[in-house]
């Protein structure tokens, strides 16, 4: 039997984390009852402003003949997005111990190895993103996951020239799958969603709660499949497997998808588009979102980077890394519920949402640095995780809503700028600064980041010209061939 008693001089037994778990996995299955009861009452309520025959009243999700529509694009891009995750996660975890046994790297070049990375995503982003705007978002995932395969490969020839060439074909890479990917999605949703602007976006909404439990099962999973390869097998064998996995999502990529309308004509120079999305970047909708997706992310690879010594350096005894990383897990999982509770149901205002989220996700920060106890920050920074699990899919849906189809990869692109910038200050400064530092300083852009939404918000109320409604509403009953 186990022990459900919290251990707090001896964080390395298992019973300390158990009540934490079992907690956690409590509360997604209270959500979860409630999104099932919110869906009863969703699908009973009637509109009766919209004149419906019975067959749309049956269904108010989606018409009728979309339904196939929906499905379809759903699998189609679930399958080739968990695979590249998959790809992702397989490998990710032992490339530290592959630069320290194989390449015999110290941690000083390791830092300078990430630092090309960050180099080269910084310089190639913005050029990616405009090339995936004029030559074909489905070709660029196909670049993302051929980086993978070239990278790995270089990786485990062994030499250091090859390390170094890695990492330049991992910043080339580095961004697409967090743009191109949605980027795709995106414009088939509103291809096959075509005058229907309020289910696209239902649609939308759905399909990125979707997708990001499913990358954090998918991560869970992975993760203890790779642990026992790696055991048997040794530290290549993560990377076959990634490789494999890579390929499967080359195969599913190239098989099931359509490439998007190209907007943007060949002739154009990346000068004519640069120019075409700085003029998008001076509404201050898109601009704000920018800068608050840029600053989101450049404190979510700080957390990436930081908990683990904060907790280390927290705790008396050992630390069972394995169950603090379920437990982050199961809490994005409770925020991405939480986003369909709040967002697809209960329908909250998005920029309130976002400038609440990341406020939180600062206050927690702050309180990590300065809350002297192992079990409090490891509350803390499993609650800033379930955070991002709310805010990703909340952010997916604004920038869908916002960004004008032309230029949406090359926008995606330019908003990460200011991570690439503030990840290479933090590895060129690391040797003046502790993890707790770089929290703090972390916090501070949350509340930045989260004055400029608070701005955006009183702006949209106060200022910004009211917009049309264009969507087409079902007036009239439409025939099941």
């Amino acid at each position: 039997m186990f022990d459900f008693s919290l251990n707090f001089s001896d964080p390395s037994k298992n019973s300390y984390y158990f009540p934490v778990i079992i907690g956690i996995a409590t509360i997604l299955l209270i959500i979860q009852l409630i999104i099932l009861f919110l869906k009863d009452l969703n699908r009973d309520a009637q509109d009766p402003n919209i004149s419906m025959d019975k067959t749309l009243q049956n269904n108010m999700s989606y018409p009728s003949l979309l339904i196939s529509k929906k499905n379809s694009l759903k699998s189609r891009y679930l399958i080739a997005f968990v695979l590249t995750r998959s790809a992702m996660w397989a490998k990710a975890p032992y490339l530290y111990t592959l630069f320290m046994t194989v390449h015999k790297f110290t941690f000083a070049e390791i830092g300078i190895l990430y630092l090309v990375d960050a180099v080269v995503a910084l310089i190639f982003g913005p050029i990616t993103g405009q090339m995936a705007d004029k030559y074909g978002r489905k070709l660029f995932c196909h670049c993302y996951n051929i980086s993978i395969i070239l990278n790995l490969l270089m990786r485990m020839e062994g030499s250091r020239f090859w390390a170094y060439a890695a990492q330049v074909v991992t910043g080339f890479g580095a961004g697409l799958i967090s743009t191109t990917f949605e980027a795709w999605v995106v414009s088939e949703s509103e291809k096959e969603f075509l005058g229907y602007k309020k289910e696209a976006e239902r649609f939308r909404k759905n399909l990125f709660v979707k997708s990001n439990v499913y990358d954090a099962v998918t991560s869970i999973l992975t993760s203890i499949i790779l642990a026992f390869i790696y055991s048997y097998f040794g530290i290549y064998a993560p990377f076959w497997v990634s490789i494999i996995l890579s390929a499967a999502a080359f195969v599913v990529i190239e098989k099931l998808w359509d490439e998007n309308d190209l907007l943007v004509k060949k002739s154009d120079s990346l000068k004519e588009q640069l120019k075409g999305a700085i003029n998008e970047l001076r509404k201050v909708d898109v601009l704000c979102v920018g800068i608050i997706e840029g600053i989101a992310m450049a404190c979510l690879n700080i957390f990436l980077f930081s908990w683990t010594p904060i907790l280390k350096q927290s705790t008396p005894g050992g630390m069972n890394v394995g169950f603090i990383f379920t437990s982050m897990v199961l809490t994005m999982i409770v925020g991405t519920k939480s986003y369909e509770v709040l967002i697809v149901y209960l329908h909250f205002d998005y920029y309130m949402s976002i400038t609440g989220c990341i406020f939180l996700q600062g206050v927690l920060l702050f309180l990590t640095y300065y809350v002297d106890s192992f079990f409090a920050r490891m509350i803390f920074l499993s609650l800033f995780n379930g955070l991002t699990g709310f805010y990703n899919p909340l952010n997916s849906i604004v920038k869908s809503n916002i960004l004008v189809e032309k230029y949406r990869a090359l926008l995606m692109n330019i908003f990460r700028i200011p991570l690439n910038t503030y990840v290479i200050v933090v590895l060129l400064t690391l040797r003046y600064m502790n993890s707790f530092t770089v929290a703090l300083i972390a916090g501070t852009m949350c509340f930045i980041a989260s004055g400029v939404g608070l701005f955006l918000v009183i702006y949209l109320v106060c200022f910004a010209p009211p917009k049309k409604e264009d969507d087409i509403m079902i007036t009239k009953a439409i025939p099941i061939k």
